[in-house]
């Protein structure tokens, strides 16, 4: 492996890949262990496991010890979590500390901290082969009112419908939470074959910054490595999905509400090349990334057609997104401007100042990675998934040296593959109308 990747030192430790770098402007240290898992029908018992996790382990059962424990540690915290990165499923536990040079005693704080996350990642309270009963059946009935609340919320329904109906078949259709149907027939054995496929299975890596010497930082990641499980040879990521053009397809759906939800799912076709999509995420600033867009500017102040409209990018899948609030008579309309501005774009009919624009918007985002060990981890866990070696300041130099030329060609095969309109149930609309004449 490299020595270096994203402004990281890069080692390899138990044949698990460790990056590192040291940063005496802070005071705290965060260390993340990630593992990878292509994303599939086991999403419901991966995103109960963080929950579980926060429960207690086996010499501190219960929350209240675990806090305890973490209060010992001068406020040091592990925290659990999952997410969908599709085609991928990740998981995450991220320690923070305080470094030990700057308490009294000097304790170490490195290696009780990533001994606690040992712990919690490897020795969980279980009763037999899964969490304990009560504890399972509370997590599990409070992640299935979670899925079930998410109708009330509108607009991330109508994303999540609209990802549906638009990636049938595909990793990223899969809801991070799993569907209800999953969550409710979850056994309390589930999670914890997900935590031992996470770890046997998954694609692992270490991620560290802060306020630390090299070589202690060493000898307590290697204590740490020791106590997992042996892993298979050959853990395997997810493969995204890549579809072809086909004829665009429109979908109404109706329940309740006041103000329509539109989603327009476009799809770019794939790319090695880390400067495209780079040019990409600059059209779609252009195009939809706050105030300065065209969809902003056009479709919601001067035509007043919706409430609220932007666009978005999903690097991982090569989706683009319309997300638009509106009176359902305008839906059509505001996908017809959207298309228009996609062209003018494409055309290099935009000025100066709008690239300049959104290019500030991009860097912006860049600048404030550095303001925390969070941050800098985050950053490098998620360049080391996409496999783009790239530190902040290489990446904004690279935003820097893309010229209108490039940003306007790198929409080149861009598809409209969805329209999803989520409407109040007591009106028609003339997406459904077409739908209906289509399906004749």
């Amino acid at each position: 492996m490299p020595d270096t990747f994203a402004g990281f030192h890069a080692e390899e430790r138990a044949s698990v890949p460790v990056l590192w770098r040291r940063d005496d402007r802070f005071k705290t240290v965060r260390v993340t262990f990630q593992a990878r898992r292509p994303l599939d029908c086991r999403a419901a018992a991966r995103s109960l496991l963080p929950a579980l996790l926060l429960q207690g382990t086996r010499r501190s059962p219960g929350r209240p010890a675990l806090l305890r424990r973490m209060d010992a540690m001068y406020g040091a915290s592990v925290v659990p979590g999952v997410e969908k990165q599709s085609p991928d499923h990740v998981l995450r536990l991220g320690l923070d500390a305080v470094a030990g040079r700057f308490l009294p005693g000097r304790p170490d704080q490195l290696g009780d901290g990533l001994a606690f996350l040992a712990e919690q990642i490897t020795d969980p309270d279980l009763d037999g082969e899964g969490f304990r009963e009560s504890v399972f059946e509370r997590e599990r009935r409070q992640a299935a009112d979670y899925v079930r609340s998410l109708v009330d919320d509108r607009n991330t329904w109508a994303g999540i419908r609209a990802l549906e109906v638009a990636c049938e078949g595909e990793p990223i259709a899969i809801p991070s939470t799993g569907s209800l149907a999953e969550i409710e027939t979850l056994r309390r054995e589930d999670p914890e074959r997900a935590r031992q496929d996470f770890l046997g299975a998954g694609e692992p890596l270490v991620v560290a910054a802060g306020a630390f010497d090299r070589d202690e930082f060493m000898a307590a990641v290697d204590r740490f490595l020791a106590v997992l499980p042996a892993r298979c040879a050959a853990p395997v990521a997810g493969e995204p999905a890549w579809v072809e053009p086909r004829p665009t397809r429109r979908l109404v759906e109706r329940v309740v509400l006041q103000q329509s939800k539109l989603v327009g799912i476009w799809r770019l076709p794939p790319s090695d090349d880390p400067d495209l999509w780079l040019a990409r995420r600059l059209f779609v600033s252009l195009l939809g990334g706050g105030p300065h867009s065209r969809l902003f500017r056009e479709v919601r102040e001067k035509q007043s057609l919706a409430y609220a409209v932007q666009a978005g990018l999903d690097r991982r899948s090569g989706l683009v997104t319309l997300r638009a609030g509106l009176d359902e008579q305008a839906a059509e309309s505001v996908v017809a401007e959207t298309l228009r501005q996609i062209d003018e774009l494409s055309a290099g009919h935009f000025d100066d100042v709008e690239l300049e624009t959104a290019r500030s918007q991009l860097l912006g985002s860049i600048d404030s990675v550095t303001d925390s060990v969070g941050g800098l981890c985050r950053y490098a866990a998620d360049h080391w998934l996409l496999g783009v070696d790239r530190d902040p300041e290489a990446l904004a130099t690279a935003y820097r040296s893309l010229d209108r030329e490039r940003v306007a060609a790198s929409f080149e095969g861009l598809w409209l593959d969805t329209v999803y309109l989520l409407a109040p149930s007591d009106t028609a609309g003339s997406i459904g109308e077409r739908v209906a004449e289509e399906g004749a």
